[in-house]
């Protein structure tokens, strides 16, 4: 009982610490993402495409569990286990498997710790609002310069988790949101979702990249990348001859996040040069040495122009 007690108190004492500080209350949001077991009906919109999606989300055991099915279009699931996630996307005939790198995928979009954010982002409270039938405290991310966007979080009053969220540029135009329409909390669950729903009528086509070592000599460097940006990941893959590697590094500042290509251009292939958008992507590319550098994010085209032009070869 005593033990009931204190951790009741604990509880109390950390929510009403988060009431003050809106930087403990996104910290409690990353615990809440990945620790309680929920599923819900998200709705994902880029510009004006809408998709709706189907998430389920556990904690069993030390390893996560997430399930997402998307619910338009070609059928679509994601399943991901701890840092592992293999997609299943339906055609016509087949069913492609991919295996992926673990994406932040929302509502657990948010890092494990606010140090890197506070470099370059201001955090304040906004107003109390309702989503998905439950009432949700509002967090603003304000970038300190133009590298980034404005990130507003909507976060469940009862359980800390992100119930909406809407990324937006600097003339206050949305450049995307995911929102939950329906959400609940499961108690107790075990593992009998996480599986795809297997269409057996149709052939199963495994797609991998031959694995290289990310560890080979660089022959080039990165310089003045805008601050608060890190290098995350990095793998290498082969597009062609045995010699023809692509790199592709990963940057983030803790949720905005960069993909960095650098790959030869084989014979007969043009050089992409300039900036481009994408949908809700930017694009920014230049030619340098015989190889091709791209920069590729839902960043600003200031951004991913930098990223491009930071890249110098030894």
């Amino acid at each position: 009982m005593l033990r009931t007690f204190f951790l009741s108190l604990f509880l109390l004492c950390s929510l009403a610490h988060a009431q003050d500080d809106p930087w403990q209350a996104l910290m409690q949001a990353y615990d809440a993402s990945h620790n309680l077991n929920y599923q819900g009906v998200l709705q994902a919109q880029h510009l004006k495409d809408v998709k709706s999606m189907e998430i389920t989300h556990a904690k069993y055991g030390d390893e996560t569990y997430t399930r997402i099915n998307l619910l338009d279009g070609e059928p679509s699931e994601i399943l991901t286990k701890g840092k592992s996630t293999i997609v299943y996307g339906s055609t016509d005939d087949n069913v492609v498997i991919q295996k992926r790198d673990a994406n932040h995928l929302f509502p657990a979009i948010l890092p494990n710790s606010t140090e890197q954010l506070k470099q370059v982002y201001q955090l304040n409270f906004g107003k109390v609002d309702r989503v998905a039938d439950r009432k949700a405290q509002i967090v603003v991310l304000m970038p300190n310069d133009d590298y980034r966007f404005f990130y507003h979080f909507w976060l469940d009053k009862q359980t800390s988790i992100p119930l909406k969220m809407i990324v937006s540029d600097h003339n206050n135009q949305v450049v995307e949101q995911t929102s939950f329409t329906k959400v609940k909390i499961l108690e107790k669950t075990d593992l009998a979702w996480f599986k795809p729903n297997i269409d057996l009528s149709k052939k199963y086509v495994m797609k991998e990249e031959e694995s290289i070592p990310s560890n080979l000599p660089r022959f080039w460097e990165i310089k003045q990348i805008p601050k608060g940006f890190k290098e995350v990941s990095s793998k290498v893959s082969r597009i062609g001859g045995p010699n023809i590697l692509n790199h592709h590094m990963v940057f983030s500042d803790g949720l905005a996040y960069i993909s960095l290509f650098i790959q030869p251009l084989t014979k007969g292939q043009k050089p992409r040069v300039g900036n481009a958008t994408m949908g809700v992507t930017n694009v920014s590319a230049r030619y340098e040495n015989g190889y091709q550098i791209m920069a590729v994010g839902s960043v600003p085209i200031k951004t991913v122009e930098t990223f491009s032009n930071a890249v110098n070869f030894n």
